[in-house]
């Protein structure tokens, strides 16, 4: 019976490495896909948008598309409620959980020096071993336990925050996520659980993350500036938070229906273009 149920895990991890390479060699094709397709996207987009540009331009309108241009532009920085917080969440989520498995995936195929795992015990076997074995003190690294793991904390925080949803929600939602998702769901599959990441990761994680939605709020009150540079509130915005950035910024929440509530949208008919306000 024992033999049996040694073959079984050495057939499970080799199914598991096998399905690793895989995935890695089908996601490097969707991606080169997804550059070459967002690319000719955005060619596209630009030569129509030139075009409708100019046909307004010539109609008596004019006056009309100036005021809507100036309040695009502004629509695009004003502070962002969605019109669905659960949608937006979930939107959240689900790309969090892609990310998540990514990252563990690039996780084990960094040196074992720098992750200090064991990849010859990775499997469902060492799952239920470092579970039982956790938490203990890990001997990580400064930049991740320090720096990293608080940063991706404040990421948590930040999805049910930028939702909608209160303070306390947001650290109990970056708690769940840190200790269920990561510290006891993927990463335990090749590290004991880490005293230092189940409390730096969500409790500092939620101070930090607050302090990324208010400052994302400042920039949004500020026309999308800081420090009078629309580029560098861009780029701060997306590093506070990437997730909502792809969401809000590059138009992922339109295409699944969520919608700045407090936006300028606006819409093209047969009877010319029509502008709905939102506030």
């Amino acid at each position: 019976m024992r033999v049996i149920i040694e073959f079984m895990l050495i057939s499970l991890k080799t199914f598991l490495k096998i399905l690793l390479k895989i995935f890695l060699k089908t996601f490097q094709k969707i991606w080169v896909v997804c550059v070459i397709i967002w690319g000719l996207g955005c060619s596209f987009l630009n030569a129509n948008s030139i075009q409708l540009e100019e046909t307004l331009r010539r109609s008596p309108k004019n006056l009309i598309w100036q005021h809507f241009k100036k309040k695009f532009k502004k629509s695009n920085t004003i502070p962002y409620a969605p019109n669905s917080r659960w949608k937006y969440l979930g939107t959240s989520i689900g790309i969090l959980g892609v990310s998540l498995v990514i990252g563990i995936v690039g996780l084990y195929l960094m040196p074992e020096s720098v992750t200090n795992w064991d990849k010859e015990k990775f499997g469902i076997k060492s799952w239920f071993e470092n579970v039982r074995m956790g938490p203990k003190l890990d001997n990580d690294s400064f930049i991740f336990n320090e720096i990293l793991h608080p940063y991706f904390g404040a990421m948590y925080y930040m999805q049910p925050r930028m939702a909608g949803f209160s303070w306390m929600a947001s650290a109990f939602f970056s708690f769940i996520t840190s200790t269920l998702f990561w510290e006891y769901g993927l990463e335990a599959f090749v590290e004991v659980p880490s005293w230092q990441d189940l409390v730096i990761t969500p409790l500092l994680g939620s101070i930090l993350g607050e302090g990324f939605y208010q400052l994302t709020r400042y920039i949004q009150r500020n026309e999308g500036k800081l420090f009078g540079s629309l580029f560098l509130g861009r780029l701060v915005i997306a590093l506070m938070d990437p997730i909502g950035f792809i969401i809000r910024d590059l138009g992922l929440g339109e295409a699944l229906g969520i919608y700045n509530k407090h936006e300028i949208r606006s819409s093209l008919s047969p009877n010319g273009l029509n502008l709905t306000y939102k506030f």
